[in-house]
C-alpha cells in the first residue's frame, strides 16, 4: 500500500514541479526528492476530512517546494556566476561570433547617438551586460540581472533607462540575429 501511494504522489510531485517550473531554479531530481520527502513526512496526517489525497498532496508538495526555492535563492544570488550551471545543452553555435557582432552593433549605436556622460554610462552598462551574458549564456532572472548590476554600483533605474533608450534601435540590433 505504502508503495503505491509513493508512486502515486511521486506523479504528483512531478506535476507540480512542471506546473509551476520550479526545475528552472532548482536541480529536477533535487526538487523530486525535497517533494516526495515531506509528502512522505505527512502520509501519517492525511485523513479524509482533509479532502481528497491528491488535493492535499499536492498542496504540501505545492508549499514545500515554493519554500525550498524560495530558501535557496539567497544561494543563488550570492554565488559565483560562473559556478552556476548552464539551463540548456551546449550547442555548436559560435556564441563568441554572436557576442562579438552584438558588441560591435550596440556599441556603434551608442557612439553615434549618444554623447558626453550619457555615453560613458550606456557603455559602462552595456559593457556589464555584455559580461554577464557571456558568463551566463543561459535563463536568469531580472532579479538577477540587477543585483549583477547593482554589485558593480549600477542602480536598477540606470538599467532601466539604458534598455528605454536603445529600444529604437532594436531592429538594427536584431538584424544581427537573421545573420
Amino acid at each position: 500500500m505504502e508503495a503505491l501511494l509513493t508512486t502515486e504522489v511521486l506523479k504528483i510531485v512531478k506535476a507540480v514541479i512542471n506546473k509551476f517550473r520550479y526545475y528552472i531554479y532548482e536541480d529536477y531530481d533535487d526538487l523530486v526528492q525535497h517533494g516526495i520527502m515531506n509528502c512522505y513526512t505527512n502520509f501519517a496526517k492525511f485523513s479524509t476530512s482533509k479532502g481528497s489525497s491528491f488535493n492535499y498532496f499536492t498542496k504540501i508538495s505545492r508549499i514545500s517546494l515554493l519554500n525550498y526555492t524560495t530558501r535557496r535563492k539567497k544561494h543563488r544570488i550570492h554565488s559565483n556566476i560562473e559556478t552556476q550551471e548552464h539551463l540548456v545543452q551546449k550547442s555548436y553555435q559560435n556564441k563568441d561570433f554572436f557576442f562579438d557582432n552584438l558588441e560591435y552593433t550596440v556599441f556603434a549605436i551608442i557612439d553615434e547617438n549618444f554623447i558626453g556622460k550619457k555615453r560613458k554610462k550606456n557603455i559602462i552598462i552595456f559593457s556589464l551586460i555584455l559580461d554577464y551574458m557571456r558568463k551566463t549564456e543561459k535563463f536568469i532572472s531580472k532579479s538577477d540581472l540587477y543585483s549583477w548590476m547593482r554589485s558593480y554600483g549600477i542602480k536598477n533605474n540606470e538599467v532601466r533607462e539604458f534598455i528605454r533608450s536603445i529600444e529604437k534601435y532594436n531592429e538594427n540590433i536584431f538584424d544581427i540575429l537573421e545573420e
